[in-house]
């Protein structure tokens, strides 16, 4: 069988095609993949990375202001990026094309629905994004993370599966990633991330943690994010951390870290959000303001609304709202497990496999 994955922009995206692409080539190495992104995108080193053949459009996202020169040439580039889907999908011949969402699959899926070709949208989000709401409308099959977004979309084809997510987090083990990780486990442990570029609030508010310089009798990581690290550390410039608190820019070890972890501290992109569940971890969640249609705030409503998350808007944040918070959830034992049994109940570790199936079953 032949697959056409699409879906670019941010980790949020890419990551589920990336697991719905693995989970293809472990059922038949015989199976083709194709990925059609953004050329010179996150898109394009993410998947060339990870083996796969990928073929880059000219795209772009549609300015949020009024009609403007920047407008015009954004829709010469849309037209450009079909005519480019156009041809490869007519020289790659697909059975299906799957979209995961941003706005370089828009023209990808709409070619295909053109040629009849099967199509699958898999939308991450409790509110969906503009592309997925039009794409949903001729899809073959919706996917959906969230129930919450059946409201949002025109579609009599919608099954909730989950959030495809890497396959590292069905071998963890507490024991082992404690071991890896050089952590004895003794004391509770709460991890602080903003996703894979940071998050500017949380990194503030921890900064300010720091300099007031409270109790911290946890083991603390916080993760910049790479932009924000010399930022970071400048500002808590002349502070002796102790060893029980850990700054990094990065990590390519969050399964571990999460596995060992007691609280999590977050922004709430769906795909963290599928990756706390996925290990069940009681957080606080921080949805970033800016996103397109305040999405992650939906998402963190969700989670809240289920007893799985406290959240804190970042308009409220600051770092004795966050350190309460975080001491508060630690020192009641009920309340935190309680949350992070919530958090598990809310992940599907066979999403994947579930959505597979049922884009097997469309073309087969």
């Amino acid at each position: 069988m032949k697959y056409i994955l699409s879906g670019g922009g941010t980790g949020g995206h890419i990551y589920p095609a990336l697991a719905i692409a693995k989970e293809i080539k472990n059922r038949d190495s015989n199976n083709e993949i194709l990925y059609i992104g953004k050329k010179n995108s996150l898109e394009e080193e993410l998947v060339t990375k990870e083996g796969y053949d990928f073929k880059p459009i000219h795209i772009e996202g549609l300015p949020r202001k009024k009609i403007s020169f920047k407008t015009i040439k954004t829709m010469w580039t849309l037209l450009r990026g079909i005519g480019e889907s156009s041809s490869i999908i007519k020289d790659f011949d697909p059975d299906v094309v799957i979209g995961t969402g941003g706005y370089v699959c828009g023209p990808v899926l709409f070619v295909a629905q053109k040629k009849k070709i099967k199509t699958v949208v898999q939308e991450q989000n409790a509110f969906p994004g503009k592309t997925n709401k039009i794409l949903s409308k001729k899809a073959d099959l919706v996917a959906l993370n969230f129930k919450e977004a059946e409201k949002y979309l025109d579609s009599e084809n919608m099954i909730i599966t989950g959030n495809p997510i890497r396959d590292d987090f069905n071998y963890l083990d507490r024991e082992k990633s404690a071991q890896k990780l050089g952590s004895d486990l003794k004391g509770k442990t709460v991890l602080s991330f903003g996703g894979s570029g940071g998050q500017e609030s949380t990194n503030d508010a921890v900064i300010g943690m720091i300099k007031a310089k409270l109790d911290f009798n946890f083991n603390f990581i916080h993760i910049t994010g790479k932009e924000h690290y010399d930022y970071f550390m400048d500002s808590i410039k002349g502070i002796e951390l102790p060893e029980n608190i850990k700054i990094v820019d990065y990590s390519y070890e969050i399964p571990d870290i999460l596995t060992i972890s007691d609280l999590v501290i977050a922004s709430s992109s769906a795909m963290t959000l599928a990756e706390i569940s996925a290990v069940g971890v009681a957080s606080i969640l921080i949805p970033k303001s800016y996103t397109a249609g305040n999405h992650q705030y939906f998402n963190a409503k969700s989670y809240e609304e289920k007893g799985a998350s406290r959240i804190i808007l970042e308009k409220d944040l600051t770092s004795e709202e966050l350190y309460g918070n975080i001491i508060e959830i630690l020192n009641n034992d009920e309340e935190r497990l309680s949350m992070a049994k919530a958090s598990k109940e809310l992940g599907n570790i066979d999403a994947v496999k579930i959505l597979v199936d049922e884009i097997e079953g469309l073309i087969q």
